[in-house]
């Protein structure tokens, strides 16, 4: 699940939210050779999510050529960072993970 994580950090990093094919292999090649830090990183951050599948769940949609995060993507990786980000704080992920409540 950590490729797939990966997949969207990297979407969501390009112009528009969306890269070929090669420049998402481009970038993962780089990223996963560059030493343990990106691995070990998108790993702890992907436990969080063991059941992600970028594609089943509509992370990212395909177009002939690209790849493209959706508004659902986008959502759930700024959920995953920030329950990750809470629990290197020591934050209770259960308060991180609430909706705000309408006022």
């Amino acid at each position: 699940m950590s490729f797939q994580l990966s997949i969207l950090k990297i979407l969501a990093g390009q112009p528009h939210e969306r890269a070929s094919i090669e420049v998402v292999k481009q970038h993962l090649a780089i990223y996963y050779s560059s030493g343990p830090e990106w691995p070990a990183r998108m790993k702890r951050i992907a436990s969080r999510a063991p059941q992600l599948d970028i594609f089943g769940q509509r992370l990212i949609e395909r177009e002939v050529g690209c790849w493209i995060i959706t508004d659902a993507g986008r959502k759930a990786l700024e959920r995953l960072e920030l329950l990750d980000l809470g629990a290197r704080e020591g934050k209770v992920e259960r308060e991180i993970a609430q909706e705000p409540e309408d006022e």
